[in-house]
This record gives structure tokens, sequence and C-alpha cells, in this order.
């Protein structure tokens, strides 16, 4: 049997300002759809047997009538293909109470389709379609409401000594792997000893990065960079041949997340420092891309008179630059985009987004925030 294992397409990501020209929304939103659609072309070319998604589809609890509409529009193409497709929850996409409904609940109306999202371990059996015989169980558990929820399920684990292929799917990082956390305040944690190798394989999401973890246990991965990160990783999903134990990575072409060298400003003026700024920028091809510069040991004196236009100038080709001033003699380091207010207003957006709020109207709390920051930043400049 051959089986696909996709984990992290976060559909209805939006990051940054830059909007598609054509449909006039986040640009970031659309290169997160295309590469899953890029994936879903992919996988139907190759024709498995079964689909794992291993946790967030989408980018938080209640994707928009756009994300939704089309996250069902790719899904019902496998369905289309006689591909079925498994999908759990991940943090990103599991309310954080039980009385708030789960958008998941939309694909059980459908054949194929079978959404693993109600806090509890779940087996499900499938038919190998060249013996006709029941070859398959599939153990899943999705995101869990508590840490203690997550345990309990762990606990219940236990391969089917009669199927042949006994696959696990989880959303969680790896205890006492710190590489393998996103560093997320509700990720839910897995110790080692579960990953038992009893299981022919054993599918994780929510670590971005293609890893193998044990010698039967993996994470393909994301399907986009949603970080800087994610700089030089390869972004796609894997197919797996149970028979054989084959397993193979494939790549999907998205955007270009790129650094450019750092520049070292201590004791230099801020004349001196605009022509290495210039310098570096020139040296990279930093069109339509996502562009990351590091300043080092810069004093406040010569931040405070930088040309802040001509620096937006220089890097406005990009989709997106963000460049990182640290501090002489400070520790922590003051990062700046150049558009620092947007990016600070996307990023309460997509906190507002993902937040349960009762009796309050969320347009307000939205429009409100927005003039606080641009009060904040405005009064920040002039300091």
């Amino acid at each position: 049997m051959k089986i696909i294992h996709i984990s992290d397409t976060h559909l209805g990501y939006t990051a940054y300002n830059a909007l598609d020209k054509d449909l006039g929304i986040k640009q970031r939103e659309v290169d997160t759809h295309k590469a899953f659609e890029q994936a879903i072309d992919k996988i139907i070319e190759i024709d498995p047997d079964i689909v794992l998604h291993c946790g967030d589809l989408f980018d938080n609890v209640r994707p928009s009538n756009r994300t939704l509409t089309f996250a069902l529009e790719q899904l019902l193409r496998l369905k289309s293909a006689n591909i079925p497709v498994v999908i759990i929850a991940g943090n990103h996409s599991m309310p954080r109470t039980r009385d708030v409904g789960s958008i998941f609940r939309i694909f059980e109306l459908f054949p194929n389709l079978y959404p693993i999202f109600k806090g509890k371990h779940e087996t499900l059996a499938f038919k190998n379609p060249r013996s006709g015989q029941m070859d398959l169980m599939v153990h899943a558990i999705p995101h869990c409401l508590t840490k203690d929820d997550f345990e309990e399920n762990l606990k219940k684990l236990k391969p089917d000594p009669e199927v042949k292929y006994n696959i696990l799917m989880l959303h969680s990082a790896a205890k006492g792997i710190k590489e393998f956390s996103m560093g997320e305040f509700n990720e839910q944690v897995i110790e080692t000893s579960y990953l038992k190798p009893e299981f022919n394989y054993i599918a994780m999401g929510h670590y971005h990065k293609y890893t193998q973890l044990s010698e039967n246990t993996y994470y393909s991965g994301s399907t986009e960079r949603f970080s800087f990160n994610d700089i030089g990783q390869e972004k796609g999903f894997l197919e797996i041949d149970l028979k054989t134990n084959d397993i193979t990575f494939h790549p999907l072409k998205i955007r270009e997340m790129i650094e450019i060298p750092s520049i070292d400003a201590f004791g230099k003026d801020a004349e001196f420092l605009m022509e290495k700024i210039e310098e570096a920028i020139g040296k990279n091809e930093i069109d339509e891309k996502i562009v990351r510069l590091t300043i080092n040991g810069l004093s406040n004196s010569t931040y405070n008179t930088l040309n802040f236009k001509q620096i937006k100038k220089l890097t406005s080709p990009a989709l997106h630059f963000d460049i990182k001033y640290i501090r002489d003699s400070e520790e922590n380091s003051v990062q700046i985009s150049t558009d620092s207010i947007g990016n600070l207003s996307a990023e309460f957006e997509k906190y507002l987004a993902k937040s349960v709020v009762e009796e309050l109207d969320k347009k307000t709390i939205l429009k409100m925030g927005k003039e606080y920051l641009q009060k904040a930043m405005s009064k920040n400049e002039t300091n």
C-alpha cells in the first residue's frame, strides 16, 4: 500500500501587507493556497491508497468562507480521484473550549473524508484496493483540549495484530528534543517512548521541517515557509510505500525566503551604514522574495539618524523585508520592519481571529487595537 503524509498547510495564513494584484487579498494567503493546490496536483498524479493530513489544515479555528471553500474544493478533488483522506485537528484549528464547535464537522458530510477532531483517540480501518483485504488500520490522536487528555489518549495506543499495516497519526512536539518544538503555548508534547516500533509508520505534524525522528517516525514538515526559521528548508510532503518501506520527499515550488549577510555597525555613523545597507541589498536579488537583514552593534545615535525613507525605497522590490537592528551594549534586539505598524496590525488581527470573544464585537476591538498601535508607533518615532 502507498500512503501520503502531509501536514501543517495552514490554509488562510496571512502575514505582511502585500496584496495579490489580481485577487486583492493578502499575498501570503494566496501563496499558502497555491502550495496546497500544487500538493493536491502531485498527490493525484501519484495516486496513493490514502492521504494522511497530520494537523493544522487551517491556520486558525475559524477560517474565512474563502479559505473553507478553497479547502473543500481541493479535498473533493481527492474524493473524485477515489483517494480517502484522514485529517486530524492540530493546535491551530482546535477550539480552546468545549463549547466552541469545530469547523471540521463539515467534512463529515462528504464520503472519503475522515476528520478526527473530537479530542480523543480514534481508529479507522481501510481495505487494500488490490487485495480487497482490510490491511490498514489508522490510529489517530488529534490535538486535545488539555495535556492530561492527550496523555490519556496516548495510553490507549495499541497496534492491531490482525491487520497488515498499523499507522499512527499525531500532531505534537517530541519531549526532550527542543528542536522539534514550535514554542507555541498550547502545543502538546509526546514522550518518545510512545513512538513504538510496532507501528509500521508514525506520521507526525506540528514541526515544520521535514525530519526523521526515529526509524519509523517522520515529520513531513509544512507546505510553506511561515517564519525565518524556515530559510533554506525545502517544503513538501512524503510518499510512503508500506510494502518496501521506501520514503520519498516531494518538494513544492514556493516563494523564496532569504537572509542577507549581516552588517557590523559597531562604531559606524549613519552615512557609512546607509552605504553598507545599499551595497548589501544590491548584491542580492530580492524581487518578490521574503528577506531579512540583521545589523549588529548599532548605537542609538546612528539609529536615530538613519534615512528610513531611503531604506524603504531600497527594500520595496521585496514582497516583505525585515531589518533586525541589534543595538550596541544591549542584550535584547529591536526588530523593525520596513512596514512595522502594518506587521503589528497584521499580527494583532491574526491573534484576534484565533481568539474566542464573547459579548464583544471583534470588528470594534480590531479597529481600536489598530488605532492604539498607530499611536504607540507614532509616539516611538518622535522620541
